[in-house]
C-alpha cells in the first residue's frame, strides 16, 4: 500500500477494519522511531464529537496515549500487542492445563475490574474476542483497543462478553469438576447481574477448584478418571431425578 502518514507522525502500516466513518489501523511513530506498533481509532462526522468525548474520560488505561485531531478526522492513539487472541488459544479440543485456564480465568476477571469504570463503549470494545492478546510465554494477558462503534454498550453487554469469553477458557471438556460446571452454567443462566457480584463468587469457584484439582492430579491417569467418571454419572443421575420431582 502507499505510504500514509497522518499527522506528520504515524506511518499506517495495516488497515484492520474499517466501516462508515470508523476505522482502524496499525501504524508506527516514525518521529521517536521506537519501532513499537500502535493502533489509531479514527473517526470521522459525528463519530468524531461523540467518541471524543468518550476519550476524554477514559482514565487509569495504560495502553491509551492520547487523541487528536487530522483533517477533521478524531484520532485516538493506543499500544499495540501482536500475539493470538482468545478464540485462536482457548478453542474446544485444546489440550490445556487446569492451572493455565484459570490463571487466565483470573486475569479475565481483574481486566472485568480495570475496565469497570471506563465508559461502556471502550468497557465493551476491551472485551471483544479479537482485542484479548494471549501472551503464552509470559502468561499474560494484553488488550488491544480496536474501538469500533457499537450498539447497546451498557454494563449488562460488559458482563454477558466477560462471561462469554470464561465459557471459552472453561471449555467444556471431560476432565471438569461440579463446582466448574455449576459456574459455567450460571454464566449461561445468567445468575450474575454485576462485575462485582460475579468476581466475587469466582474468588470462591477458584478456592475449590484449585483444592480439587491439585488433588485429583495428583492421581495416576486411571484414578483420575475414575473420578470424574463417577463425577459425570453422579450429576447426570441428579439433573433426572430434579427433572422427575
Amino acid at each position: 500500500m502507499d505510504s500514509i502518514l497522518i499527522k506528520s507522525q504515524y506511518k499506517v502500516t495495516q488497515v484492520l477494519y474499517v466501516q462508515d466513518q470508523y476505522a482502524a489501523l496499525l501504524a508506527v511513530d516514525i518521529v521517536s522511531r521506537d519501532n513499537n506498533e500502535y493502533l489509531l481509532n479514527v473517526y470521522e462526522g459525528n463519530l468524531g464529537k461523540h467518541y471524543a468525548d468518550l476519550y476524554e474520560r477514559l482514565l487509569h488505561c495504560p495502553e491509551y496515549i492520547g487523541m487528536f485531531l487530522s483533517d477533521g478526522a478524531l484520532v485516538a492513539v493506543f499500544r499495540h500487542k501482536r500475539a493470538s487472541d482468545i478464540d485462536e488459544v482457548f478453542f474446544k479440543g485444546a489440550e490445556i492445563d487446569w492451572k493455565t485456564r484459570l490463571k487466565y480465568a483470573q486475569l479475565l476477571f481483574h481486566h472485568a475490574l480495570s475496565v469497570s469504570d471506563f465508559p461502556q463503549e471502550i468497557g465493551c470494545a476491551a472485551f471483544k474476542s479479537e482485542n484479548l492478546m494471549i501472551l503464552k510465554k509470559d502468561m499474560k494477558l494484553a488488550v488491544n483497543y480496536a474501538v469500533a462503534p457499537i450498539e447497546g454498550a451498557n454494563s449488562r453487554e460488559i458482563i454477558y462478553m466477560l462471561s462469554d469469553n470464561i465459557r471459552k477458557v472453561f471449555a467444556r471438556r471431560f476432565y471438569m469438576s461440579n463446582a466448574e460446571l455449576d459456574f459455567i452454567e450460571k454464566l449461561e443462566t445468567g445468575t450474575y447481574k454485576s462485575i462485582t457480584v460475579l468476581y466475587s463468587a469466582w474468588q470462591g469457584v477458584m478456592a475449590a477448584l484449585t483444592e480439587e484439582y491439585e488433588k485429583v492430579f495428583n492421581m495416576n491417569a486411571f484414578r483420575r478418571a475414575l473420578y470424574f467418571t463417577f463425577k459425570r454419572l453422579g450429576r447426570a443421575l441428579r439433573k433426572r431425578k430434579r427433572r422427575l420431582m
